[in-house]
């Protein structure tokens, strides 16, 4: 009878432990979350601090990205907490600054997609994976991503970034609705030339050259591989 009892004990324990595994896990994976938006809200004013003034409109259109972004994440943190909870028994998680197959880049993660869709449909594909068309803003980033580029794309290819004048030609904006500063346009060609051989619409979608190493405008309705970009999660130690 001792042993019979021992081994309920044994296996209430486990069951316990378990849960409160679990629980864990949903703790760990809010505070990510939470410290997300905080290292994101805390770093706004120093980015801001060499980037023209914002108007209202251009705040507020790059907050609904960032609150979509955080949004999306969360809700791939839960369905991965969900998934977890299924086995209580899984007690090991190891926690990535970026997910599996991204690159991490001066605090973000970039992914070079595979296949091929035109600027709106990539723009759609990176906001439902709890990211965005990535934004080049700095030389040390775009040096990083054009050497991926060039390392998975071969000799002549292309891949969207964030960047359109869809909304008024010449008014370049990344997909946060941040104006452009700093460009890395192919000199060259002169681009963006807008040249009608693209369309009547023209060319008012930006791509990343893995050949030339710099931009270059294309008509919106081409099919390339695209750039997503989210921010890494920050890993602290106990």
């Amino acid at each position: 009878m001792e042993n019979y009892h021992s081994k309920q004990g044994s296996q209430g324990g486990k069951k316990w432990a378990g849960l409160l595994t679990c629980q864990t896990i949903l703790l760990v994976l809010i505070g990510l979350l939470v410290s997300i938006s905080t290292n994101q809200a805390a770093a706004e004013p120093l980015s801001n601090a060499t980037q023209p003034v914002e108007t209202p409109e251009e705040e507020l259109a790059s907050l609904r990205l960032n609150l979509s972004t955080v949004l999306r994440r969360y809700s791939r943190l839960r369905d991965d907490y969900d998934s977890l909870a299924q086995n209580c028994s899984a007690t090991v998680v190891n926690f990535k600054e970026c997910p599996e197959g991204w690159i991490h880049v001066n605090e973000k993660c970039y992914s070079f997609s595979n296949d091929k869709m035109d600027w709106p449909s990539s723009r759609d594909n990176c906001t439902s994976m709890g990211s965005h068309l990535t934004i080049l803003q700095s030389k040390n980033v775009h040096e990083a991503l054009e050497k991926e580029a060039s390392r998975i794309g071969g000799f002549n290819n292309y891949f969207w970034i964030g960047l359109s004048d869809r909304e008024m030609e010449g008014d370049w904006r990344w997909v946060d609705n941040t104006t452009l500063t700093n460009n890395f346009w192919k000199q060259c060609s002169l681009e963006p030339d807008n040249n009608v051989s693209g369309g009547v619409d023209g060319e008012d979608c930006a791509v990343l050259e893995s050949n030339t190493h710099a931009w270059s405008d294309v008509p919106c309705d081409f099919t390339y591989r695209r750039i997503c970009q989210m921010d890494a999660v920050p890993i602290t130690s106990a």
